[in-house]
């Protein structure tokens, strides 16, 4: 059987390096993306993220709303996620 793309390039470590960058522009890309979404939020919603990776998004926008939730495909994703979201208590990962 042919190995999974994802699985095999776009796992949670890899995703991991490439998001923790030290190219300026990238950086400003990446806290853009989440400040957009940051500021339509009041504290009380419940937020549901597709594609979710490792967490890093639930990580970021968990203290701006009640409770959030990321579903991901990859069962290394949301391992890695479970354990990078540890101290995030509204914040949570499944596949």
């Amino acid at each position: 059987m042919k190995e999974n793309y994802y699985a095999q390039n776009l796992n949670a470590q890899k995703l991991y390096q490439v998001y923790q960058t030290k190219y300026a522009r990238v950086r400003q890309y990446l806290e853009s993306e989440i400040s957009f979404v940051r500021n339509y939020l009041h504290g009380t919603e419940h937020v549901l993220e597709l594609g979710a990776g490792y967490g890093r998004i639930v990580k970021e926008l968990a203290p701006s709303c009640k409770s959030i939730v990321g579903i991901d495909i990859s069962k290394d994703n949301v391992e890695f996620g479970k354990k990078y979201l540890k101290d995030t208590t509204n914040g949570y990962e499944y596949t």
